[in-house]
C-alpha cells in the first residue's frame, strides 16, 4: 500500500535495520565488548538520584563541556555535544546544506549519504581503490569540479577501518569551498588525530562518539569540535533540550574516569590485533587491516560465500556484519567487530571449522 503525502526522498530511503538475536554473541555493531564497571555505574545513579527530573535539562551541557574540554585540551567553546553523533552529522546538514552537494567517500558509514539525500542534497561519492586507499587527486579533482557545501570523510575510515595520510586531509581541508568533517568515531584506536589542528584551520570540524571507546553506546552521546563561530551556528539548528540529564551525568563521570577509559582502548586493541593475525591464516579470506575496532575481510568462495558464512556462524550464535554489495568494492565482505577474548575465541573457532 503507497502511502500519500511522503517526500520522495523519505520513500526512497531504506529502513536502518540491523538483525537482531538476543542469544548470540554480537559482534555486528562495533560496540564496546565490556560495560561500563559497576562501580562507576553506581557513582552515575548516585549523581542521577540527586538530580531533579521535573525540570529541563541544561540547554548547554556546561558542566559537562568544561570536563570534556578539559579532557580534550580544546575550549568549551569549541564544542558542540548532541544526543549521538548522527543527531550532529544531521544538525551539520541542516546548518550547510540542504537541497545542494555533498561529498564523501565510498566506501563510507552510509548516514552521510542517506541524510544528504534526506535533505534533498545530491550526493558527490568519490570511489576509493580497489584496496580501499584514496587517490587524493581524484578527491580534489571532484572538489574543485563540483564545488560541494559539506565533506565528509571518516579517518579512521568506516567500514574499511583504514587510516587517511594527515598530510591528504589537511589538502582537502585547504582546497574546499566548505565544511569539511573528519568523522574520528574511532580514533581511540587509531590513535590520529586532527583536534589540534581546529584552531588555525576554521573549514575543519572533528566529529566524535562516546559509543565505541567510552562503551556508552546506549547513552547515545556524541560531540564535534570545531571553529567557535562554526560552532555557534551548527548549535542553533539541534533540536532544544536534547541531550538528557541521565547522558549528561554519565558522560561526567566517565569522564572522571580517564585510567579506566585508556585501559579498555588497550584492551580492545590487543584482541584486534590478535584477531587479525588469526583471521589472516584463513586462505579463502581476504582480511584488511584495521586502525578502528573492528576488521573487513572478503570471503574467496565466490558469489554468496559470504552470505552462507554469515548464516553458519549465526547458527552457532555469532552474529557479524554483511556488509557486502553486489558488484562494488565490498563485494563479498563482511564485518566482525572485536568482541571479549572468549567471544573472539568463539568466532574463530567456528569460524575455522566452516572454512575447514
Amino acid at each position: 500500500m503507497s502511502v500519500p503525502y511522503i517526500r520522495k526522498e523519505v520513500l526512497s530511503m531504506a529502513a536502518y535495520q540491523i538483525p537482531i538475536d538476543a542469544s548470540a554473541i554480537k559482534l555486528n555493531q562495533n560496540e564496546s565488548p565490556w560495560d561500563v564497571p559497576g562501580e562507576i555505574k553506581v557513582k552515575i545513579a548516585e549523581r542521577f538520584l540527586n538530580t531533579p527530573l521535573h525540570r529541563y535539562p541544561d540547554a548547554q551541557p556546561i558542566l559537562l563541556k568544561k570536563q570534556l574540554a578539559h579532557f580534550l585540551g580544546v575550549w568549551p567553546d569549541h564544542l558542540v555535544i548532541g544526543n549521538g553523533s548522527n543527531v550532529l552529522i544531521q544538525a551539520m546538514l541542516l546548518a550547510f546544506s540542504v537541497g545542494r552537494k555533498v561529498l564523501t567517500l565510498s566506501p563510507s558509514f552510509s548516514v552521510y549519504a542517506a541524510q544528504s539525500r534526506l535533505l534533498s542534497n545530491q550526493v558527490i561519492e568519490v570511489p576509493l581503490g580497489s584496496d580501499f586507499s584514496m587517490d587524493i587527486d581524484r578527491v580534489k579533482a571532484a572538489i574543485e569540479s563540483e564545488r560541494p557545501s559539506l565533506i565528509f570523510i571518516a579517518n579512521p575510515n568506516a567500514p574499511t577501518g583504514n587510516l587517511w595520510k594527515r598530510e591528504d586531509l589537511l589538502a582537502i581541508v585547504a582546497l574546499a569551498p566548505c565544511p569539511v568533517v573528519i568523522d574520528e568515531a574511532y580514533y581511540p584506536f587509531s590513535r590520529t588525530t586532527l583536534i589540534g589542528d581546529i584552531k588555525c584551520l576554521p573549514k575543519l570540524i572533528v566529529l566524535r562518539t562516546f559509543s565505541k571507546a567510552f562503551a556508552m553506546a546506549g547513552v547515545r552521546l556524541g560531540y564535534l569540535v570545531a571553529d567557535i563561530d562554526m560552532a555557534i551556528q551548527i548549535s542553533k539548528v539541534l533540536l532544544p533540550f536534547c541531550v538528557p540529564v541521565l547522558s549528561q551525568i554519565a558522560a561526567e563521570v566517565l569522564l572522571e574516569e580517564p585510567q579506566w577509559i585508556q585501559s579498555h582502548v588497550d584492551r580492545v586493541v590487543l584482541e584486534r590485533d590478535r584477531v587479525y593475525v588469526a583471521l589472516c591464516q584463513f586462505q579463502s579470506l581476504q582480511v584488511y587491516p584495521s586502525d578502528a575496532n573492528f576488521i573487513l575481510f572478503r570471503v574467496l568462495g565466490g558469489a554468496g560465500a559470504h552470505k552462507e558464512l554469515a548464516a553458519r556462524l549465526l547458527r552457532k550464535k555469532i552474529l557479524i556484519r554483511d556488509i557486502s554489495d553486489a558488484h562494488g568494492p565490498l563485494a563479498n565482505c563482511l564485518r566482525v567487530s572485536i568482541g571479549s577474548p572468549e567471544e573472539n575465541r568463539r568466532f574463530l573457532d567456528e569460524l575455522g571449522k566452516i572454512l575447514r
